[in-house]
């Protein structure tokens, strides 16, 4: 066997990859006419496209990679780690979605203002926007990146001291792609790329299956220990998931993508209404979770039978790949590669747009240069897009694999979940406590991974063996999620009721502008001067957000099931699937058509200029 490719596959990855260089520098004029227009593609965008593209930036390179080095380590249930996602996402159909879409802001950071009053508020804004773009956006380009190299060692034969170069050669085309096209580029070229990479991953798993002798066989060989369940045991053997770690993925993770932030909100204010975005979720959760998983978890079982052994200190990441050389013949194994390629530069060109947003609309418009011409932002965004790509390189060259770097994210993310949760259902709040929160977060963060101050006294407390380490131990990530989360509240509460309150004006045209949840909101909405206050009521939210759940996990449950040996069951699931699918897209439209039809009809740009040169 050989991980060289032949020149036809090559040529393949040429022309797929020129094909979508030329899709995003269509949109250039376009993306160039505003911020709006670069940033958000002028919130104008049909859920679909969007949605598309958000499957297409989740499909990253790393992704399938990790994934199968999930199935290899732990089995199908450790999918967890990615699906428990879904938890949260049901919760934005039916409420923070359409929270969003109210907003009306470029990038989440314009929140703060928004939601908070006095130079704190612009402070923590200043924060928000630098620490997303510097830190957590090049993290992320990091992992990405750092899947990129493995796939060029393993599934294009470049020799060690040549990857660099090659991935700095992919990195470069996505820069281009996204320097120039803007969100526009990123959106319809991520859409298109998504049909070509599930094109290829499904080709692959059917060629796995086939290589190993079907999928009979392959349950067969599989089904003696627990690698098959879908649902973990709790505990801390092979094909159970330890009690931290359920509390983690389960109780934890979630919360951070219900509030819908990041390049998440991104999309949702790119769609041309609420309804707009919160269909756009639930495409992203379906397909996202159901449809394009599968052909890897196949692929990563696969890979367990015909690659038992990947040799001494290569890591399971290298499976996936591996797997395209060991089935695949000549011209598929381009198209493979090439659907990668696509994967990574999906998700590279969307990580570009969302890191350079902050930079230009959060920090470089909002404190520097407040009053230049749109034509000077464009510009500034295009700089600030190269500069992302630069940062995102170096982590990935500085890291040993993708699960160090997610472990990290996931630790930090922990906190920063709690403290947007909080910013939408607590009133009182304000800009210090929330400031506050976020320097706990990283200070905890960089205690317990990189300081390891918490290892000895874990020990005693969780009754840990001499060997165990609470900063690095996998079986221990929710633990250290858990604390980070309960040192964040703490603080965050203790220093907002020690605090100053946001100013009652500021606070009453949030909630006028935003209308969330009364329950949380009644002692400003009392002062409100409105005639009525449409909101989405706590119990309908509850319902629908059950319902999108189910929806979402049976369709996923209902394909898995399908797929390894248990039609019947299989059957059943996508049955409630298309029932409660049916019952969703019904609440969505019927919510829409009560209240959220009246979105506010004001520039929330304009405003945050005003207040900018006013300040």
């Amino acid at each position: 066997m050989t991980n060289s490719l032949h020149w036809l596959d090559w040529l393949v990855i040429a022309v797929l990859l020129g094909g979508s260089m030329a899709v995003g520098f269509y949109f250039t004029s376009r993306a160039g006419k505003n911020v709006k227009s670069y940033f958000l593609s002028g919130g104008s965008v049909s859920w679909w496209i969007t949605g598309a593209a958000m499957v297409s930036a989740t499909f990253a390179a790393d992704t399938p990679l990790w994934v199968t080095s999930l199935i290899r380590t732990h089995g199908v249930f450790y999918v967890w780690q990615y699906w428990c996602q879904f938890i949260g996402y049901g919760l934005a159909i039916a409420l923070f979605a359409r929270l969003w879409r109210r907003m009306k802001v470029v990038t989440d950071a314009e929140f703060i203002e928004l939601r908070y009053s006095g130079g704190c508020a612009k402070t923590l804004r200043f924060w928000e926007g630098s620490t997303k773009a510097l830190l957590l956006c090049p993290l992320v380009i990091g992992w990405v990146t750092k899947a990129m190299e493995t796939i060029t060692r393993e599934a294009m034969g470049v020799s060690p001291e040549n990857r660099v170069w090659t991935t700095l050669i992919v990195l470069t085309f996505a820069l281009a792609m996204c320097t120039f096209g803007g969100l526009w580029g990123v959106l319809y070229t991520g859409a298109i790329q998504l049909v070509v990479k599930f094109v290829g991953i499904v080709i692959l798993a059917i060629m796995s299956v086939h290589y190993v002798g079907g999928l009979d066989v392959m349950v067969h060989k599989l089904s003696a220990g627990n690698t098959l369940n879908f649902m973990p045991s709790i505990g801390n053997g092979f094909g159970q998931m330890s009690f931290w770690n359920a509390i983690g993925y389960f109780g934890i993770l979630w919360f951070y993508n219900a509030l819908c932030p990041d390049y998440t909100a991104q999309r949702i204010l790119a769609c041309k209404d609420g309804r707009n975005s919160s269909f756009m979720i639930l495409m992203y959760a379906v397909i996202a979770g159901g449809v394009i998983v599968w052909p890897w978890i196949i692929t990563g079982l696969c890979s367990i039978i015909a690659l038992p052994d990947l040799g001494a200190g290569v890591s399971n990441d290298s499976a996936f790949p591996r797997m395209i050389v060991t089935v695949l013949p000549i011209g598929l194994r381009g198209l493979l590669v090439a659907a990668l390629l696509a994967a990574f530069t999906a998700t590279i060109t969307t990580l570009l747009n969302w890191g350079s947003s902050y930079l230009v609309n959060d920090v470089y418009r909002r404190f520097f240069v407040r009053n230049s011409s749109e034509h000077h932002y464009i510009y500034a965004a295009r700089l600030a897009t190269v500069f992302m790509g630069v940062i995102g390189a170096l982590i990935s060259f500085l890291a040993h694999d993708i699960q160090q770097l997610l472990s990290i994210a996931y630790v930090i993310l922990g906190g920063t979940a709690a403290i947007g949760l909080m910013r939408w259902l607590w009133w009182r709040l304000n800009a210090i406590g929330d400031l506050s929160g976020i320097i706990t977060a990283w200070v905890m963060a960089i205690l317990i991974l990189f300081a390891h101050v918490f290892d000895a006294p874990a020990r005693v407390i969780l009754h840990l063996d001499a060997e165990t380490k609470f900063s690095s131990d996998p079986n221990l990530l929710g633990a250290r999620m858990l604390l980070v989360i309960i040192s964040v509240i703490t603080v965050l509460v203790i220093v907002s009721l020690l605090t100053k309150k946001v100013d009652e004006k500021h606070l009453q045209q949030f909630v006028a502008q935003a209308k969330p949840p009364k329950i949380f909101w009644n002692k400003v909405v009392r002062q409100v001067d409105c005639e009525k206050y449409d909101c989405e009521k706590i119990g309908r939210t509850l319902i629908s957000w059950a319902i999108a759940v189910v929806c979402i996990f049976s369709f996923i449950f209902g394909v898995g099931k399908l797929l390894l040996g248990s039609p019947k069951i299989g059957l059943i699931n996508l049955v409630v699937f298309v029932v409660t699918l049916y019952i969703t897209v019904r609440r969505i439209n019927k919510d829409y058509s009560l209240s959220d039809g009246k979105e506010p009809e004001f520039d929330n740009t304009k405003q945050q200029v005003t207040t900018a040169v006013e300040n």
